[in-house]
Formats: structure tokens, C-alpha cells, sequence
């Protein structure tokens, strides 16, 4: 992967295209310089066709957006490699490996075509009390939309698995009922987010009946 340039991607033209993923069209929409501190430590990069961009095993704590292009998820075995799933523009990836320390599971590939894609180093936000760079109101739109792809790929683990054995702890998910927008939605929020990915990996881990 290499990182772009100004003259590749002009602010503006990166703008419009940023503006296409709902993390980030919110932080537009809501307070524009919050989008500009995130710009100043996100990492907007280029992955050329059939890159390799994330491998299998590798520690990483970033969380990643695909803005253009495809991505493969896939791992290797013995008879070769297996694809597990496509990621899409627009979508985001990396959840579990920024939430834990565990190597990752599966490499990532682009397809055909070159990809762009933004990457945010977990470290800016892990802190849920230090509002120096990122507001509250930042972490709660970061933290919602982190709990929300990990419900999503449990949702989506359970309908393919309706059967798996560990559907009923996805049902005992506390969900926040408390008045939102503030610290206590926060704590909630960082909370839930690592009971998912721990239920993601032990789901990853157990074979389904």
C-alpha cells in the first residue's frame, strides 16, 4: 500500500468521496473540524490490483474503510486458498484485530482494480476518557459504528447458523437503555463493543452443529 498525494486526491475530491461512508459523512455533517483532526492521523492509502494489503497472522490495530474498489477476505490451506467473503466500497474491516490483540484470522486482497482505502489507528480512541482530540460526541458516532458492524456480523452468523451454539449469548447482549449522548452511553458502548468481538472470536472458534 502507499499513501496518496494532494495532487492525486485534492481535499476536496477526497471529501466527496469520504463522504460516501456513514463514519465519516456524520463527522462532515456534525462538526466539520472533528473531520479535520481525523484527517490529520488517518491514513488514505492505495493498494495496487491483486495486493495482498493485510495478512493472515499479522497483529494490526487499525481499523480500515474501503473507499473504492473490492476486497477478498480469505485464508490458506492445504489445498489452497479459501475465500470467506468480499468486502465492498464503503464498508469497513479490521474490527477484531483493533479490539484485541490476537493475530489476525485471514489475509485481504483487492480484486482487479486498484483500491483506496483510509485507515484509523485504534490508539485515538482506546483512551474513552481523554477528550483532548476527539470530543464525546466523536467517540460515540466511532463507538456506535464499531458495536453495530459487530452485531451485524453476528446477525448475519446466526442466520447462516441458525443452530450454532452460541446464538443464545447474542440474545444476553445488554443493550444501553440509559439517556444517550453522554459518558455513561460511552462506557456502554466501549463495553458491548469488546463482549461482541469476544463472542465474533468464540463464535469463529466453535464448530456449528
Amino acid at each position: 500500500m502507499q499513501r496518496v498525494t494532494k495532487e492525486e486526491y485534492p481535499i476536496d475530491s477526497l471529501q466527496r468521496i469520504l463522504n460516501g461512508v456513514t463514519f465519516f459523512k456524520e463527522l462532515i455533517q456534525n462538526d466539520e473540524s472533528q473531520f479535520e483532526v481525523l484527517m490529520s492521523i488517518a491514513q488514505i492509502v492505495t493498494a495496487e490490483p491483486n495486493e495482498t494489503i493485510l495478512q493472515e497472522g499479522d497483529l494490526s490495530h487499525s481499523l480500515y474503510f474501503l473507499l473504492r474498489g473490492q476486497l477478498s477476505v480469505y485464508v490458506t490451506e492445504e489445498q489452497g486458498e479459501s475465500i470467506l467473503n468480499e468486502i465492498n466500497a464503503g464498508e469497513v474491516f479490521g474490527v477484531m484485530s483493533m479490539l484485541s490483540d490476537r493475530p489476525r484470522s485471514a489475509s485481504i486482497r483487492t480484486g482487479d482494480k486498484a483500491a483506496l482505502l483510509a485507515g484509523i489507528d485504534f490508539k485515538h480512541f482506546r483512551d474513552i476518557q481523554d477528550f483532548s482530540q476527539f470530543s464525546l460526541e466523536t467517540k460515540l458516532t466511532f463507538f456506535r459504528m464499531v458495536a453495530n458492524n459487530l452485531r451485524w456480523t453476528l446477525e448475519r452468523n446466526k442466520i447462516e447458523n441458525p443452530s450454532h451454539p452460541l446464538v443464545s449469548r447474542l440474545y444476553k447482549i445488554p443493550l444501553f437503555v440509559g439517556e444517550k449522548g453522554g459518558v455513561e452511553e460511552l462506557e456502554a458502548l466501549y463495553n458491548q463493543a469488546h463482549v461482541l468481538a469476544d463472542l465474533v472470536r468464540d463464535w469463529n472458534d466453535t464448530p456449528a452443529k
